[in-house]
């Protein structure tokens, strides 16, 4: 008797739950964010938090849980409910973070949703320095090892290791210099309060304007539309091609249901002239990738990633 009152409990609760995941959502939606605001992952919550809030009924919000590199966030997404209404924005810099000492989290804990987008990174330099072309910041970085600072978003972050592999194959040492985020050091580099910054060139776009920073190199494999006279490094003789990606990821074990209904959201999303202005506006590539791609690219990435990671030291001691 006992055993057939457990086994319609737990029936009857499968069947609650299925019926909560087909009626997803019910309530607002929050998006955790693990870098300040202001930063281009942040800027990517937010745009398509207003996207999602209208394809899927229900207010979705941002909320910026920084620290530890992206780990306080993660943990905090892994420690929640599996209900899907707390999802988390992610970027290439979650392969950096398995190793990580402090992460209370592995890949089996995240179920991906959907890669949205790739976008190249810069090297970005005040105005006021002598630095015009990447051949001279190289130069000047050989002579001088680890004299110069190079901020950036995190202690370990993709931003750094891809930063890392150009100082690598260039063959020259800098000082890296955390940030909680891209946007506080695109600030940091605006006020000249570092000698570069190794960060997404498309938000400084108004700096730029403002005559404050200029870009001397990028990362990706030809030269972007929007700033056609900025080398690539691979260009350069540096065979050095990377690109930042972002997207959504929930607790592993969120019904599959609520996984595809927010998945096929942001796709739809991600094809409306609102979205398509966005990337015009930040430089950056449409690169939708659905739940089973996009947890094999990660995959990719990490194994990559940590390679790099054991190479340049940048692995901690467990």
């Amino acid at each position: 008797m006992k055993l057939m009152k457990f086994a319609a409990a737990a029936a009857l609760a499968a069947f609650t739950a299925q019926a909560a995941a087909q009626n997803w959502p019910a309530r607002p939606v929050t998006i955790l964010c693990w870098s300040a605001a202001g930063s281009p992952v942040d800027i990517y919550a937010r745009t398509l938090a207003k996207l999602l809030t209208a394809e899927l009924g229900q207010n979705v919000v941002v909320e910026n849980r920084t620290g530890g590199s992206g780990i306080v966030m993660v943990n905090s997404l892994v420690r929640g409910a599996t209900d899907g209404y707390t999802i988390a924005a992610n970027t290439l810099s979650l392969a950096t973070l398995f190793s990580e000492k402090a992460a209370q989290f592995k890949l089996d804990d995240l179920q991906m949703v959907a890669r949205s987008q790739i976008d190249p990174y810069g090297l970005i330099v005040h105005t006021s320095t002598p630095f015009k072309t990447i051949e001279q910041f190289v130069a000047f970085a050989r002579k001088k090892p680890g004299y110069l600072n190079v901020g950036g978003p995190f202690a370990i972050s993709s931003h750094r290791v891809a930063w890392e592999v150009f100082a690598d194959v260039a063959k020259f040492q800098t000082t890296w210099v955390p940030y909680p985020g891209g946007g506080p050091a695109l600030t940091a580099i605006a006020g000249g309060h570092i000698d570069a910054a190794a960060t997404n060139p498309g938000n400084v776009k108004p700096m730029i304007d403002a005559g404050k920073v200029r870009v001397i190199a990028v990362s990706s494999e030809k030269r972007l539309e929007d700033f056609p006279d900025v080398p690539t490094y691979k260009e350069k003789g540096w065979d050095v091609v990377r690109y930042q990606w972002r997207g959504i990821m929930v607790k592993a074990g969120t019904p599959k249901p609520v996984v595809d209904r927010l998945s096929s959201a942001i796709q739809k999303a991600q094809q409306t002239p609102t979205w398509k202005a966005y990337l015009k506006q930040v430089s950056q590539l449409d690169g939708f990738q659905g739940p089973e791609a996009f947890r094999t690219q990660l995959l990719q990435d990490i194994k990559e990633t940590e390679a790099v990671k054991k190479k340049l030291g940048l692995i901690e001691t467990q």
